[in-house]
């Protein structure tokens, strides 16, 4: 049984290292229809141009130089795999302004412009994107669309949903607008490595279940609050502390677990981190962007989407740590994983601080 429990959980941070083991993995993509013309706007970021084989000198890491130098080459690459039909019809479209950015949180991004000329009132519009044969099965586009008469639109393009289509007879309710937010905050928690490792530090040291779901419903109560201020921008704090902050507590969390005698009071604690973790939340989703139609929909949705994905992992992982807590070798297991789980909190800690990248997840 024990076997099975390791062999269960390093499958688990094997998928999370596959999933997650990039930065963003996302691009954007903005389409403003008119009258007569349309005009639309890529960002793509560095670890994605990195796929097109920009990465010239092979050291894994995309600087100023081979990105500028790089930049025709994304062009040439999203004009090849974008295609938009208005009213049916494909529009030709036209390259327009390239550049190289840098976002707020250290991103890199290659901006895009494409344009094209309409010879008839928009009714309808689809926008097809291709890039996942290049980019990977797990990259997401998030797109966001305006064209006359309608509300602007927000929807994720993946591996699985390349084609979108606006317009008339074609907008989204706000139960599908729930439910792709829903989803977007499951598959979040199960690529968010260090929101799982902090998870299973925090119950595998077993308990009665009574300490448990109050572990679990303090994190979970804490971090809806600071992700719902966050993500409306009440409460702003920068993101590379954020992160530090989180591996902090993970860090901790897993050196409490090697000396922890009784979980009575562990809830509290819990709450603490949950409000740090919330934030940490509300990072991803502002990246997602919160449309303006529906917007607590869809606050609410990815909130849930999360906690779904937490009750799925402590579902999966609990009845092995209660089984566990009746062997006489469950000790040196806690002590073993914990110490573990500290390595990683302090390798992302270091990282995170100081802006490196060695960490394998």
């Amino acid at each position: 049984m024990i076997k099975l429990f390791l062999s269960s959980l390093f499958a688990l941070m094997f998928y999370v290292d596959m999933a997650s083991a990039h930065k963003l993995n996302t691009s954007y993509a903005n389409l403003v229809i008119r009258q007569d013309t349309l005009m639309l706007r890529f960002r793509i970021d560095d670890y994605d141009m990195a796929q097109l084989g920009l990465d010239t000198n092979g050291d894994s890491t995309l600087f100023f130089e081979e990105m500028s130098a790089g930049l025709p080459e994304v062009a040439d690459f999203v004009s090849r795999e974008v295609e938009i039909l208005v009213n049916d019809k494909p529009v030709p479209l036209q390259l327009g302004k390239t550049d190289i950015n840098p976002d707020d949180k250290g991103n890199t991004f290659a901006i895009v412009y494409l344009g094209g000329k309409l010879d008839a009132i928009p009714v309808t519009a689809e926008l097809k994107i291709n890039f996942f044969d290049e980019f990977g099965s797990e990259h997401k586009s998030i797109g966001k669309v305006l064209m006359p008469g309608h509300s602007l639109e927000q929807v994720v393009f993946s591996n699985d949903t390349r084609s979108f289509r606006f317009g008339e007879g074609n907008e989204k309710t706000l139960f599908q607008q729930s439910m792709l937010f829903t989803w977007l905050g499951i598959e979040h928690i199960f690529i968010g490595y260090d929101h799982i490792m902090f998870l299973l530090a925090l119950i595998i040291v077993g308990g009665r279940l009574r300490d448990m779901v109050k572990i679990v419903s303090a994190f979970t109560v804490a971090h809806s609050i600071t992700l719902c201020l966050a993500a409306l921008e009440i409460v702003s704090l920068p993101g590379k502390w954020i992160e530090a902050a989180i591996a902090l507590s993970i860090a901790y969390v897993a050196v409490e677990n090697l000396f922890l005698k009784q979980l009575t009071h562990r809830w509290l604690l819990t709450f603490g981190f949950g409000l740090i973790h919330g934030f940490g939340f509300a990072n991803v989703l502002r990246e997602l962007g919160l449309p303006a139609k529906g917007l607590a929909v869809s606050l609410f949705s990815f909130n849930v989407g999360v906690e779904l994905g937490q009750v799925a992992i402590v579902g999966i992982v609990f009845p092995v740590i209660v089984w566990l807590s009746h062997q006489v070798y469950q000790r040196r297991v806690v002590d073993g994983l914990s110490l573990f789980i500290l390595l990683f909190g302090l390798g992302w800690l270091i990282e995170r601080i100081f802006d490196l990248e060695y960490m394998p997840l």
